[in-house]
């Protein structure tokens, strides 16, 4: 199970690890919560929250207040909404452990640049 100082520990390296990350900003933090921005611009980002208790973490690129793309893990499952259709659900053939939040970072580098959204 991925934990609040894990996903804030993976922040950190990726703040350093990807050139497209400007900023961070944590949104809300409880003892068993965190949800946090990875800021690319202003209207661009990416979206992370880890509830410890129900074992879910959620990773999604927002762009302009809606999510583009997104991976999340909800009762052990995990599940893709794939680019340009993120409003479709599948299930998710590989996990993204370790390390889920720098393993989508890498996919989120890879949908910016052939998207051209940088």
């Amino acid at each position: 199970m991925y934990s609040c100082s894990e996903l804030h520990a993976d922040a950190q390296k990726a703040f350093r690890q990807y050139w497209f990350i400007q900023s961070i900003q944590i949104g809300q933090e409880t003892d068993h919560t965190l949800s946090l921005c990875l800021y690319i611009r202003t209207d661009l980002f990416v979206q992370a929250f880890v509830g410890e208790i129900s074992g879910s973490l959620y990773l999604a690129l927002i762009e302009r207040e809606r999510r583009i793309f997104g991976i999340d893990l909800e009762g052990e499952k995990w599940h893709l909404h794939p680019y340009g259709q993120s409003h479709e659900h599948h299930s998710l053939s590989e996990p993204l452990e370790p390390f889920p939040l720098l393993k989508f970072l890498a996919q989120v580098e890879q949908i910016l640049l052939q998207n051209d959204l940088l």
